[in-house]
C-alpha cells in the first residue's frame, strides 16, 4: 500500500512539475501551444503541399501521407509544430519530401521545430517509451545506390522508400539517382517523436517489401551532401529511429533514444560522415534489437549492382551509444562497411558482431579496408573484458575473429570505462534517474585515429560530449523528459532553509534553519523583516498576541489553523 501510494505521489509530482515548466518554443515570439489554431495538410489528391512556408502561428496536423511534390520547397520556421494523425499502415501520416523537392526546415537551440503525434499536449507528459503513433518524416533524394533495380528503365538504380505508397501512382515515393552533391534541403534543430509505422501488405509493386515495411522516426533514402543535417533529436520510434539508405548526407549533433529496433541503421552505399552522435536504449523496459544495425547491400534479394559499388562505408566519429543487457552495441552485416572513431559503447550484453555469409559481406569489407574501427571504448559489455565479448567474426574462415580482434587492438580499441553514468531508471514510463554521459577528461585521440575530411571537427576527446563544454542537447525534449543530469551536486535541497541551494540535487546535511528564523509578525516589537519564517520568539505589547488564532504562526488564519483546531476538538482544557 505504501509503495503504490509512494509511486503515485511521484508522478504526480512529476506532472506538477510538467506544467509549472513548460515545453520549449514558447517564447519565439509565437503563440502559446493551447492558443494555436489547428490548420490540416492533406496530400491535395496529388499535387502535394505546394511551396509554402508553415509559421509558428499554427499547429500543423499531417493527416495521411504528405508530400512536397518535385520542384516545390516546403519552409518551416523555428518554434513550428507538426502533428500527424495517428494510424499505422496505410492509414499512417507521414511528411514525405520527392526527389526534385526540398524541406527547409531551419530552427535554433531555443525554437526548435517539433514533429509529433495529434493532441501531444508538448509538456514532457507523454511517457518516454510510447512509440508508433504516426508515421515519421521521410526525405527521398537523387543520391547514388548500389541497387539493381530501376523503377522506370533508367541508367542508375532506385528504390522504392519503406512503408508508404503514392496513391497518385506518380512516383514520388522513389529515390535514388546519380548525383550524391544534391542538396533536399536543410534539417537544424529538429525534435521528431513517438513516430514510426508498419506496412502490413505492401503494394505488389513495392520493391523494398522484402527489406521491411516499416517507416522510421527520420528516413534519408539517397540524399545527397549537399543537404544540412544538424542538431536532430529522435525519440522513441516503433521500428529504427535514423535509417539512411544509400547517398551521402552528411550529419552532425544527432540524438536519438528508445526505438524498437535500432536507433541507426544505414544500407544501399551510403558514403556520407557523422560526428556527434548519441544512441540509448530502453533500458528499464529492455526494448530495441541493436545500437547500430550496419548493412551494405541487398544481396540476398538479388537487388545490388554487379561491382557491388559503391560500397557502403561512412564514417561516424565521435558517438556515445548506451544500450541494455540483452542487446547487442553493432551487427556489422549484408556487405555493410564503415568506419568508427573515438566512440563509446557502454551497457551492452555483447559488442560488436561481425558476419560473412555473402559473397561480399561485412568481413570482405574489412578485408577490401572499407570497414575500420579505430580508437573505441568499451565498457560494461557482457560478464567480462574478454576480446570474445567485445567483438566477435562469424563466418566460415577459420582465422577470421583472429583477424578481426588483431585490428581491434591494433586500432587502440580498449575496455576502458570514460567515466560516464550508464545506466537509467523509470517509473511507469517516466525516467526518475537519468544519466550522466560526460566522460572523464584525459581520453585523447592519437593523430593516426582522427576521421578523414574537412566536414569533420579536430577534437581530442572520445565520445559525443566535450568532457569540457555544454552539453549540446540541453533544452531538447530528452532533457525535458530527464534523461540527463550533471552529476551529484551537494548542498543543501530544502527549499525553506536559509541556505538552500537550487543547483544542488545531492544533501549534505548542511541545512540552516536558525539563522534566519525571526519573529514575522508586524505587530510584534521585535518584527525581524528579513526572517524567512516564525521562530515563536514574537514580543507583543501587553505580552497578547493579536492574532491568537494563528496557530501555525504564519500571520494569517486559515485553513492549516483551522486544522490544528479541529485535531484537538475534545482535549481537555488544563490551565
Amino acid at each position: 500500500m505504501s509503495a503504490s501510494i509512494l509511486s503515485r505521489g511521484c508522478l504526480l509530482t512529476l506532472f506538477l512539475v510538467l506544467l509549472i515548466h513548460p515545453m520549449e518554443g514558447q517564447d519565439c515570439g509565437c503563440l502559446p501551444y493551447d492558443q494555436r489554431p489547428v490548420v490540416t495538410l492533406t496530400d491535395n489528391g496529388g499535387a502535394g503541399t505546394g511551396t509554402m512556408t508553415l509559421g509558428c502561428d499554427n499547429i500543423y496536423l499531417l493527416d495521411g501521407f504528405v508530400y512536397v511534390n518535385a520542384g516545390d520547397v516546403l519552409t518551416i520556421e523555428p518554434g513550428t509544430v507538426i502533428q500527424a494523425k495517428e494510424g499505422q499502415g496505410e492509414s499512417a501520416s507521414c511528411l514525405i519530401v520527392a526527389r526534385d523537392a526540398q524541406i527547409q526546415a531551419d530552427g535554433t537551440a531555443d525554437c526548435p521545430i517539433i514533429f509529433t503525434y495529434e493532441g501531444d499536449p508538448l509538456t514532457g507528459a507523454t511517457p518516454y517509451n510510447v512509440r508508433g503513433l504516426w508515421g515519421g518524416v521521410i526525405i527521398n533524394g537523387n543520391g547514388i545506390l548500389n541497387t539493381y533495380f530501376n523503377a522506370n528503365n533508367s541508367s542508375f538504380g532506385d528504390d522504392w522508400a519503406e512503408g508508404i505508397s503514392d496513391p497518385s501512382g506518380a512516383g514520388r515515393d522513389l529515390y535514388g539517382g546519380l548525383d550524391n552533391s544534391e542538396s533536399s534541403g536543410t534539417l537544424r534543430h529538429v525534435s521528431i517523436r513517438h513516430a514510426g509505422s508498419e506496412m502490413p501488405n505492401p503494394p505488389v509493386n513495392f520493391n523494398n517489401q522484402v527489406n521491411g515495411d516499416e517507416t522510421n522516426g527520420l528516413s534519408l533514402n539517397g540524399v545527397g551532401s549537399a543537404t544540412t543535417i544538424e542538431y536532430i533529436e529522435i525519440v522513441s520510434t516503433l521500428d529504427d529511429g535514423l535509417q539512411i539508405m544509400g547517398g551521402s548526407a552528411n550529419l552532425k549533433y544527432v540524438a536519438v533514444a528508445f526505438s524498437s529496433e535500432e536507433n541507426l541503421e544505414y544500407d544501399q552505399g551510403w558514403v556520407g560522415d557523422m560526428q556527434y552522435f548519441l544512441s540509448i536504449l530502453d533500458q528499464p523496459d529492455q526494448v530495441g534489437e541493436h545500437g547500430f544495425d550496419l548493412e551494405g547491400d541487398d544481396f540476398e534479394f538479388q537487388d545490388v549492382t554487379l561491382s557491388f559499388l559503391p560500397y557502403t562505408n561512412p564514417q561516424i566519429a565521435n558517438f556515445t551509444s548506451i544500450g541494455h543487457d540483452a542487446a547487442t552495441a553493432v551487427r556489422w552485416h549484408n556487405g555493410g562497411g564503415g568506419r568508427l572513431y573515438n566512440g563509446i559503447f557502454q551497457h551492452w550484453d555483447f559488442g560488436i558482431d561481425f558476419e560473412d555469409n555473402d559473397p561480399c559481406d561485412a568481413y570482405e569489407l574489412f578485408l577490401f579496408g572499407q570497414l575500420e574501427i579505430h580508437n573505441n571504448r568499451f565498457w560494461n559489455v557482457g560478464d567480462s573484458l574478454a576480446l570474445d565479448t567485445m567483438i566477435l567474426y562469424e563466418g566460415p574462415v577459420w582465422n577470421g575473429n583472429m583477424q578481426i580482434q588483431n585490428h581491434f587492438v591494433a586500432n587502440n580499441n580498449v575496455a576502458a570505462n570514460s567515466g560516464i553514468d550508464d545506466t537509467f531508471e523509470a517509473l511507469a514510463g517516466y525516467i526518475t534517474s537519468g544519466l550522466d554521459l560526460t566522460p572523464a577528461a584525459g581520453d585523447s585521440v592519437p593523430a593516426a585515429h582522427q576521421p578523414v575530411g574537412t566536414f569533420f571537427d579536430p577534437v581530442d576527446y572520445v565520445g559525443a560530449f566535450d568532457p569540457n563544454g555544454d552539453n549540446w542537447l540541453a533544452g531538447s525534449y530528452l532533457e525535458q523528459l530527464g534523461m540527463f543530469y550533471s552529476g551529484d551536486i551537494p548542498g543543501c535541497t530544502y527549499s525553506w532553509a536559509c541556505n538552500y541551494d537550487a543547483t544542488a540535487n545531492l544533501d549534505d546535511g548542511s541545512c540552516d534553519i536558525i539563522t534566519c528564523a525571526g519573529c514575522t509578525y508586524e505587530s510584534a516589537s521585535n518584527y525581524n523583516a528579513a526572517a524567512l519564517f516564525d521562530d515563536g520568539s514574537c514580543a507583543f505589547a501587553g505580552g497578547a498576541n493579536p492574532c491568537p488564532t494563528d496557530v501555525d504562526g504564519d500571520g494569517t488564519t486559515g485553513v492549516n489553523d483551522l486544522l490544528e483546531i479541529l485535531s484537538l476538538f475534545g482535549a481537555t482544557c488544563t490551565n
